[in-house]
């Protein structure tokens, strides 16, 4: 679900979205050996990554995904 949430948030720019569909394979600065417009949907899915793993909502009910 995560990919397809990446993929759609990339728009109508197929560049872009396969930027943003590679991202987590893609460590450190190696996203400045791809071409522009996919380097800023590497760009684009760290960013996304970043904002819901500090959001309110998340960090209060991550704890239900790992239930023991």
């Amino acid at each position: 679900m995560n990919y397809l949430a990446h993929v759609y948030l990339s728009g109508s720019n197929p560049e872009l979205a396969v930027g943003n569909f590679i991202a987590d394979s893609i460590k450190g600065k190696q996203y400045l050996d791809y071409p522009p417009m996919m380097h800023k949907g590497i760009l684009l899915h760290r960013s996304i990554d970043d904002f819901t793993d500090k959001h309110v909502i998340f960090k209060k009910h991550v704890s239900l995904l790992f239930l023991r």
